[in-house]
């Protein structure tokens, strides 16, 4: 049985591919699995029953500092205050109840570049996901791009959401055949859509699932969505999701006087928020490079919602490239066009049984990319190659 290592921090309720992947892990009979995590107990940001009856037993609790990146000094470190979270790390772990692994897995490089001495001094073989702002706005800090450099080379192999960030990997330096693309995407063909003459019954609502926060900006979203009611007088908005930018979010729809257009559900389940996908016309999202760089992966609430068999609009972004097909299964804008996603939205509803046909033509590229990609199985392979090298 392989004893494998989960290394993680706190889970947001949008980490849906971790969930399932941790309970899909957790539950494999050929799979020892612990998770260690720098949070106190099992939880994420809103109540969820995510894992299996007996899992916290697999829990370990690792002090937080370990997974403190950027917090604990700041950013633009230097390679020693670097050494030191690295022999803390090491100590650490070393003092924790935990038991020799055959292999380790690890969410996000920043945390990877800090574990990496100790699974070389552990001669554990260790693989790293990689998701979007660990390669991109976190390259800022000078030291932690040159210790990508040593964590390329040390790691068995890199798993990345996209092509786009595959691309972007090999540009920084890292040995192409050491990167493997797997989308983060599982269970989509468990997704039973509303039929489309159902569908029509509801108002023309447009909607967004996701977090709140700069990369996503919700903000062209609204604006898009005023020019949008201008023209379709019918139409809503239902927006879900929490974050950062939530008040923001909140004045300008009151600026904007649309409140009487636009849902705010706050976080939600996946399944109180597929409700509102099954009641919808349009799926929008206005995925953008933030302020600080930031970028998105493969946006698993998009594969979601072609899996609804919504037509999508959505920006020329990261792996979005890679979920819609522009003018089959939707439409893509470029980043802060929202004019233009305005308009692409408005021909949607306007001409219902277009963007059935496009979300018809989404859930069938989805679900084919989703078998094509097995992302389960095709973790669970790499960690036993890692194993066994």
């Amino acid at each position: 049985m392989l004893k494998l290592g989960y290394f993680h921090r706190y889970i947001f309720a949008s980490e849906t591919f971790i969930y399932d992947l941790v309970n899909a892990l957790s539950i494999d009979p050929d799979i020892d699995l612990f998770y260690i995590s720098g949070q106190k107990e099992i939880k994420v940001d809103f109540k969820l029953n995510i894992f299996p009856n007996g899992f916290e037993q697999k829990f370990n609790n690792i002090d937080t500092l370990l997974y403190n990146f950027g917090q604990v000094f700041g950013r633009n470190g230097s390679f020693l205050k670097y050494n030191f979270r690295n022999k803390v790390a090491k100590n650490i772990l070393n003092k924790a109840k935990i038991p020799k692994l055959d292999v380790a897995y690890v969410e996000y490089a920043t945390k990877a570049v800090i574990l990496m001495d100790y699974f070389t001094e552990k001669k554990i073989p260790f693989i790293v996901h990689i998701h979007g702002f660990d390669v991109t706005c976190s390259l800022i800090d000078e030291v932690y791009k040159k210790q990508l450099f040593i964590l390329f080379e040390k790691a068995f192999c890199i798993i990345v959401p996209s092509n786009h960030i595959k691309r972007l990997l090999i540009t920084l330096g890292c040995e192409p055949e050491k990167i493997k693309v797997i989308y983060p995407i599982t269970q989509l063909n468990t997704i039973t859509p509303e039929s489309w003459d159902e569908r029509l019954k509801f108002k023309p609502t447009v909607t967004f699932l996701g977090r709140l926060a700069q990369k996503k900006n919700p903000i062209a979203l609204v604006h898009a969505f005023q020019l949008v009611s201008q023209s379709f007088r019918d139409a809503n908005f239902t927006i879900i999701g929490d974050g950062p930018l939530k008040q923001e979010v909140i004045d300008r729809i009151n600026k904007l006087n649309l409140n009487d257009k636009i849902l705010l559900t706050g976080a939600l389940d996946r399944n109180e928020a597929f409700k509102y996908l099954n009641k919808s016309w349009v799926y929008a999202q206005h995925c953008v490079s933030s302020f600080s760089g930031d970028q998105e992966g493969f946006p698993v609430s998009m594969a979601e919602a072609a899996a609804h068999a919504l037509p999508m609009v959505s920006t020329i972004h990261s792996g979005i490239t890679e979920n819609i097909i522009d003018g089959e299964t939707g439409f893509l804008v470029q980043e802060y066009d929202f004019e233009k996603m305005a308009e692409k939205i408005i021909y949607l509803l306007k001409n219902p049984y277009i963007a059935k046909k496009m979300g018809e033509n989404g859930r069938k590229n989805i679900l084919d990319l989703c078998e094509r990609n097995n992302r389960t199985q095709k973790i669970k392979e790499l960690m036993f190659l890692a194993a066994n090298k």
